[in-house]
């Protein structure tokens, strides 16, 4: 009776799980035929890269999805790996070879690990030999042998009879007595650290945490004797089977519970297993045989269904849905999910057609006529549509009238067909309100908006307008055989065609948009849009998903990348070629799901359940340069000498390898263009010349279009002649035999030019020296001219003055005879200081004569002050005379190296001129330094000189080698200034007063006393 009751119980339980089976997994084979190194499976894991490991006996393999990496070749005497131990999470797995010896899986490959102190298979405690138990795949008790359990927080020692708890940070022990084995099995596993021991006596399972019984829990499943339990503690998976079910075994939110996986058919053999891995992701199932290698089975997130008791073909066109949850064919047949379900056994029909009218009816095509099957007859009684010698090829309505395409023979060929746009009055196929004419056969129309209508033919795309009746081609330059006209949720026309892709429609031009890579896209059937904005597109050759927004940026930019994502049979479905051949090619249900008809069944899915796979990461760090495999890090080093070399593209990736986008570009080659990376995941390398190169990998990992990028450095070291230095080197000695050669020819040509030079030197001595004295001579006569000319300008303009005044004088006595003593002695003075005046003139003649012949400006020192006095006693009686007093206020104590005659002489010139001007007034004479500069200022009370003359000097002094000189006109005095001026490197500004007379100020470069 007992066990009557576990059954049922156990039948209970089971019934949930059993709908699954509809799944129909798929199942995939591996063994010595196809990768494996040896057809013994004993432990399976998944690192924290992502990569399947395989322990056999002999070798370990790496799997990515695609490709199997053996790795056999290790210093051992044997290649016999057992079981895995250690942490993913951490990077450290363990497995153990011959004699004890440790191998490290790490950083994607396995290693000898020297040092496994902390990682003993064997240990001793309290004079106890105890063998390490992280799973239970490989092994059972053997008698005399105990068993150690390793957890974070302590240490289980496990004997048949007792288990014995160790905490990590006290000496403290828990003893249980327990029975630990059960026929040489030990029934004990672990979970999330927490310790699970199956009570065969009482039939519970005894939670034990940190020594201590917690909880009891009745699962009869896991204490049937029949039941055979797979543990691994390194993976934290358990799984049960039991009457050819595979059961996995969680504990969740303080529940262990127990649920189905797959119910095992013949083709796995449950007593050869050895290991079981489980991916959650990837929904994969890795059973490890110890004979037969190693089998996948995939859960497929799709359904095909078709009616398996029926001997006619599951070829599917045309489908209505008829529930929330099932569609209806042209046949009358009705499938769900799981198969089929009815059938109302419509006869003679064309599986190409059929439509709801506005009462729910099916309209159903024959061969040259339409059927209606009613609806309120349960789709047991039929109507003609009063129609004849005609096809339905689309049908619609709206809330007013039925609009059909209709497909008629022409008259003069019948295998040639013209084709009707028909609207009708009403809802009925009774009276045609419309009609428009095709050349060719139209095959799918749609409401472009409420004044226009898009008709799509064999032929083309056609715009008709309901008002004018007019037919607008839309496909001028190419024919298109257009198979389905969607619109979008957001609005948007999509047009499927046959061979050709499909098109966006947009401002009444088509768009095509880009084919995938495998090119099947061109032969697109419809498009189903889900809610999340994914198109699902059947082709004959898979089905392709992508988001609209992708799509209409293609539509914006040529340039843009589109990635369409690939589902083929390993997704669920019989085949890969599903039908577009009829009005309706896909179906949305209540309920969420999509149904699409193919070749061998119709396919249901719920979009939003279905999962896209992506890789996670790609990996650069081997190549095969010469047949020999090399590890790398940032930098690849290949040598010029070999022949070629091959990148190797890892990627973790368990899903259609046709939705790995790889592409790769290497910089500064004709390979710098990014190129797509075949499923063999390799980048060839030849012919490179030496140099440093980037070689950079992007790789798709998701829907949105986002890369991850790696890079690495290709670095080919350069033979030594043609290496920097050698360069150099070559380049050096060229360059010294190259000099040596020209010295040589120079000293030869050198000597031949001594001899030449000789007799030509020899020859030309004579009339050298005669050109020498005359070009001398030249210059000498030139230098004298020139000093003649400005001294006799000189001695004309300075004696000019007194002379005048002596004439004056002279002429004043002529005309006044009558003089009194007084004004006798006045004038007789007068000449007298003039004539002395002239005499002391002609003394500085010397003076004006000692400036242009000796022009150097070096001097002794002198004092201003005093050359100034000397001026001063030479201008004084000619300033008396007009009533001016000249006032010397230059500092006593300044001293100067200006040559003194130069200086003189502008002194004398300017007094000259103030003088001459000034009468009833004053001439001061004052002295400041500035910037080292002295700075002489000459301010007079007289009439002063007028604008025009100011500008005249001041333009002069600035540009006195061009300017012109206006002798004539201004005179002179102020010509000599300004060229004296310029021989000592010095400058005068000249301004009138504001009240009367002009100032003049000399800036005087002066020299230090060096």
């Amino acid at each position: 009776m007992i066990d009557l009751y576990k059954n049922i119980f156990l039948l209970f339980l089971l019934l949930p799980f059993y709908t699954l089976q509809s799944q129909r997994p798929i199942m995939e084979l591996y063994n010595t035929d196809n990768g494996l190194p040896q057809n013994s499976v004993k432990d399976i894991i998944k690192d924290k890269y992502g990569f399947i490991w395989l322990t056999t006996e002999n070798g370990m393999v790496r799997y990515d999805g695609v490709n199997f990496l053996v790795y056999k070749n290790f210093p051992l005497n044997s290649q016999r790996f057992t079981y895995f131990y250690g942490s993913p999470k951490k990077d450290s797995i363990f497995t153990n070879g011959d004699y004890g010896n440790t191998i490290l899986l790490h950083e994607k490959k396995p290693v000898i690990f020297k040092n496994n102190k902390n990682n003993k298979i064997f240990i001793s405690h309290n004079n106890t030999d105890y063998l390490l138990y992280c799973s239970n795949y490989n092994y059972g008790a053997a008698p005399g042998i105990n068993y150690y359990m390793n957890l974070q927080h302590g240490m289980y020692y496990i004997k048949e009879n007792s288990l014995v708890y160790k905490p990590s940070q006290t000496q403290k022990k828990e003893t249980l007595a327990i029975n630990a084995f059960y026929n040489n099995i030990i029934r004990i596993f672990v979970i999330d650290e927490s310790l699970f021991h199956l009570d065969f006596k009482n039939q519970k399972v005894n939670q034990i945490e940190k020594g201590k019984i917690v909880n009891h829990y009745n699962i009869p499943l896991l204490t049937d004797h029949k039941s055979k339990i797979f543990w691994s503690q390194i993976n934290n998976q358990v799984f049960i089977i039991n009457e050819n079910t595979l059961y996995t075994c969680h504990y969740k939110n303080g529940q262990l519970k127990i649920s189905k996986l797959i119910q095992m058919n013949g083709h796995i053999k449950k007593d050869n297993l050895s290991s079981i891995y489980y991916d959650e992701f990837y929904k994969k199932l890795y059973l490890g045989s110890s004979t037969e290698g190693l089998q996948i089975i995939s859960f497929p997130e799709f359904m095909t269904s078709k009616n398996y008791a029926s001997k006619s073909p599951s070829v599917f066109y045309s489908t209505l849905p008829y529930d929330s949850s099932s569609v209806i064919t042209p046949l009358g047949e009705i499938y769900n999910r799981n198969g089929f379900v009815k059938n109302y056994h419509f006869k003679d029909v064309i599986s190409f057609f059929m439509g709801y009218d506005e009462k729910g009816n099916i309209i159903v095509r024959k061969e040259g006529d339409a059927i209606m099957y009613k609806k309120e007859n349960s789709y047991t009684k039929t109507t003609s549509i009063p129609i004849k010698d005609f096809f339905l090829t689309d049908f619609f309505f709206d809330e007013n009238k039925y609009y059909a395409l209709i497909v008629k023979p022409k008259k003069n060929n019948t295998n040639q067909y013209y084709g009707i746009l028909a609207i009708y009055n009403g809802k009925s196929f009774s009276s045609i309100y419309k009609k428009i004419i095709f050349n060719d056969e139209p095959t799918k129309f749609i409401f472009l908006d409420p004044n226009n209508i898009l008709v799509g033919t064999i032929k083309g795309l056609y715009k008709v307008s309901l008002k004018t009746n007019k037919i607008y081609n839309l496909t001028i330059k190419n024919d298109l055989s257009i198979r389905n006209i969607i619109k979008s949720k957001n609005g948007h026309f999509w047009i499927t065609t046959i061979g050709k892709g499909f098109y966006l429609l947009r401002d009444n031009r088509l768009i095509k948009m880009p084919y995938d890579i495998n090119g099947n896209i061109s032969s697109s059937h419809t498009i189903l849009e889900d809610a999340n904005g994914f198109f699902w597109i059947p082709t004959n050759n898979g089905l392709y998903k992508i988001l609209e927004y992708q799509l209409l940026k293609y539509a914006d930019d040529q340039q843009y990348k589109v990635n369409y994502y690939c589902y083929s049979k390993d997704s669920g479905f019989n085949t890969n070629e599903f039908n577009g051949g009829g009005n309706v090619s896909g179906n949305k249900l209540k309920n969420g799901e999509f149904v699409i008809p193919s070749l061998n069944g119709l396919v249901f899915f719920n979009p939003l359940k279905v999962k896209s796979y992506y890789p996670k990461n790609i990996y650069l760090e081997r190549a095969l340069i010469d047949n020999r495999e090399v590890y790398f890090k940032n930098n690849l080093y290949v040598d010029q000498k070999s022949d070629h070399a091959e990148i190797f593209i890892d990627v973790p990736y368990y899903a259609n390898p046709d939705n790995v986008t790889i592409e790769a570009k290497l910089n500064d080659t004709s390979q710098k263009k990014w190129q797509f990376i075949g499923k063999d995941r390799k980048f060839y390398i030849s012919n490179l010349g030496y140099g440093n190169y980037t070689f950079m990998v992007r790789i798709l990992v998701n829907d949105e279009g986002k890369f991850i990028y790696k890079k690495i450095n290709i670095i080919i070291p350069p033979y030594f002649y043609q290496t920097l230095w050698f360069k150099v080197l070559a380049i050096t000695t060229l360059l010294l035999v190259l000099n040596f050669l020209i010295r040589w020819r120079i000293s030869f040509l050198k000597k031949k030019n001594y001899e030449l030079e000789g007799i030509i030197n020899l020859r030309t001595k004579n009339l050298s020296d005669t050109v020498e004295k005359l070009e001398a001579t030249k210059i000498q006569l030139h230098n004298e001219i020139e000093q003649q000319k400005k001294l006799i300008g000189t001695i004309s303009h300075d004696i000019t003055t007194p002379i005048k005044f002596i004439a004056l004088t002279a002429k004043e006595v002529l005309e006044n005879k009558d003089f009194s003593q007084h004004r006798a002695e006045k004038i007789l003075t007068s000449i007298y200081k003039s004539s002395d005046q002239l005499y002391n003139f002609t003394i500085t003649l010397k003076e004006y004569a000692d400036i242009y012949s000796h022009r150097s400006d070096t001097t002794e020192s002198y004092s201003l002050y005093k050359l100034i006095e000397e001026k001063i006693i030479l201008f004084n009686p000619i300033a008396d005379n007009n009533n001016t007093a000249i006032i010397n206020n230059v500092d006593t104590y300044l001293c100067t190296r200006i040559s003194k005659n130069i200086l003189a002489a502008i002194l004398h010139n300017l007094l000259d001129n103030s003088v001459k001007y000034t009468k009833n007034g004053t001439i001061t004479i004052h002295s400041t330094i500035e910037n080292e500069n002295i700075i002489l200022l000459i301010t007079d009370t007289g009439i002063g000189m007028d604008e025009q003359k100011i500008e005249y000097y001041t333009r002069l002094q600035d540009n006195i080698e061009s300017e012109k000189l206006l002798l004539q006109k201004y005179g002179m005095g102020l010509h000599l200034v300004l060229q004296l001026l310029q021989m000592i490197e010095s400058k005068i500004v000249f301004q009138k007063n504001t009240k009367q007379g002009t100032s003049f100020k000399l800036i005087l470069t002066n020299r230090k006393n060096d």
